[in-house]
């Protein structure tokens, strides 16, 4: 069981809905600000023996390496679903056929969600239906396997429907180069953030606008997507990633990032603009309809794949966040 995208998002009832819904909405006064619920503890409950004897085997395999996915929903779905991988050491091997047990946190305390029982790929899926669905607001979940009581935190995002939101791509675009990620997971090295990012996606959430942060690298680096995101400053939001391990930039990461934030836009979010650095991010938010005025492109690394694209009016280019941030990110509405 693997779900549709690597994140988990879901949507009103509107999968008949014509190409036009598709599109990023005209943008509006932007969202006011909604609760974000932090638990500072880990939750807890007593470990259980794990169902399967192989199961053993797989925890002694080395560190976990689970991961939830980040779930954005409005509040009228009918269904919220909350999933993710359960693995452990170097290969990501999947805990088969163990039960988890699902926490939100609500106003700095942790409340259980329900359990799930992995497939046989370390996989879990929870349904929250009714009065069991999470309420507005951005909260920490947390997911623990009942066998050893590893876990990891996970982000949910239930915002009322017209919410602005603002994407960025992450690599090259808030990272110092399109293979600082690289360098850090496989070498080591430390690489920061663009200079002034940061400060600057401060600027949009005070304003209104929650970022979203897409991008084509692979969900096994989900953790450490997180990671680099609030070492560096930048305001908590949903990560999206792909699939695969490695996309090629060109016309698949296009297609990822397009039905990335189509259902953004299905799930009635309003998509007030996007950030990237490379010809693919342009592509992208043509694609869902943004104006040129509301596409931003920071013009550094490709500046000669980007030409064309800009001399023809197609994106905002810039050369420094503290240019995008005190002139092109006020122009916003």
């Amino acid at each position: 069981m693997r779900p549709v995208f690597i994140f988990a998002l879901v949507w009103c009832s509107i999968s008949g809905g014509s190409p036009s819904s598709l599109r990023a909405a005209p943008v509006g006064n932007p969202s006011p600000a909604i609760a974000d619920n932090r638990c500072t503890t880990t939750p807890g409950g007593p470990t259980r023996k794990l169902r399967h004897k192989r199961s053993k085997l797989v925890t002694k395999l080395g560190s976990p390496r689970h991961r939830g996915l980040d779930m954005v929903a409005t509040p009228d779905v009918p269904r919220q679903l909350l999933t993710g991988t359960i693995g452990y050491g170097k290969i990501h091997k999947g805990l088969e056929d163990e039960d988890v047990e699902l926490f939100a946190c609500d106003r700095g305390t942790w409340v259980g969600l329900g359990t799930a029982r992995t497939d046989d790929e370390g996989e879990f899926a929870l349904a929250l239906e009714g009065n069991a669905r999470l309420g507005v607001g951005m909260r920490d979940l947390y997911v623990s396997v009942v066998g050893d009581r590893s876990g990891v935190r996970f982000l949910g995002y239930v915002a009322p429907a017209g919410t602005q939101m603002i994407v960025s791509d992450i690599d090259g675009t808030l990272t110092t180069s399109e293979s600082a990620f690289i360098k850090t997971a496989v070498a080591g090295l430390y690489t920061g953030a663009q200079p002034g990012a940061p400060a600057a996606f401060g600027v949009l959430a005070q304003r209104g606008y929650q970022p979203v942060y897409v991008s084509a690298r692979g969900e096994q680096f989900t953790e450490a997507t997180r990671a680099f995101l609030e070492s560096q400053g930048f305001p908590r939001g949903p990560i999206l990633l792909a699939r695969s391990i490695v996309t090629v930039p060109g016309a698949d990461t296009v297609a990822f990032k397009t039905r990335a934030m189509e259902t953004l836009t299905r799930a009635g979010l309003v998509i007030a603009g996007g950030v990237g650095n490379r010809a693919s991010d342009v592509a992208a938010y043509r694609a869902i309809g943004l104006p040129p005025a509301r596409i931003f492109i920071g013009t550094g690394e490709f500046a000669s794949e980007l030409r064309g694209h800009l001399a023809a009016g197609r994106a905002t280019g810039f050369a420094t966040y503290d240019e995008v941030a005190s002139s092109h990110f006020r122009n916003l509405p």
